[in-house]
C-alpha cells in the first residue's frame, strides 16, 4: 500500500469515527425541551456535519474532475457530457417541482414559501430521476454479462 493510500485510509476512518460520535449523540443526547414534536439536542451539529460531508465531497470531485481534464484533455469530452447530463437532470427536476404552499399545522417556520418548497422538490425529483438511472445501468449491465 502506497503511502498517499495509507493517509486517505486514517482519513476515512477518522470521519467514519466522527461521523459515529455524531450519530450516537444524536440518538442518545436527549430532546430540545418545550417542542412539539421530539427535537434530539444535536440535530443542529448533525446537519452541519452532515452539511460539511457533502461539501466536502463536491468539492474534492471538482477538484479532481479539473485535474483529470488537465492530465487528459482527450477525457475532456467525456465529462462534459456527464456534466451536461447531469445540468439537465437538474433543470428537469427543478421543472416538475410544486411551489404551492403547504397546509401544515402548528408550523410556525419561514421555510414554508414557493421558493424552498420548489427547490425541495427538485432535490427530490432528482434523487427519484438517478436512482432510476442507477437501477437501470445495474440491471443493463447483469443483462449484459449474462449475453455475453
Amino acid at each position: 500500500m502506497s503511502k498517499l493510500a495509507k493517509i486517505i485510509t486514517y482519513i476515512l476512518f477518522a470521519l467514519i469515527a466522527v461521523s459515529a460520535v455524531f450519530v450516537v449523540m444524536l440518538f442518545t443526547g436527549g430532546e430540545v425541551v418545550g417542542e412539539t414534536y421530539y427535537t434530539p439536542v444535536y440535530t443542529d451539529n448533525f446537519l452541519n456535519w452532515a452539511k460539511f460531508l457533502a461539501a466536502g465531497a463536491a468539492v474534492l470531485t471538482l477538484l479532481f474532475e479539473v485535474y483529470h481534464v488537465i492530465v487528459s484533455p482527450k477525457n475532456a469530452a467525456r465529462s462534459l457530457i456527464s456534466i451536461a447530463i447531469l445540468a439537465v437532470i437538474a433543470l428537469v427536476s427543478y421543472s416538475l417541482a410544486d411551489d404551492t404552499a403547504l397546509q401544515l399545522g402548528g408550523y410556525e417556520g419561514t421555510d414554508n414559501v414557493p421558493s424552498m418548497l420548489k427547490m425541495t422538490g427538485g432535490f427530490m425529483y432528482s434523487t427519484y430521476i438517478l436512482l432510476g438511472g442507477v437501477i437501470v445501468s445495474i440491471i443493463v449491465a447483469e443483462v449484459s454479462k449474462m449475453v455475453k
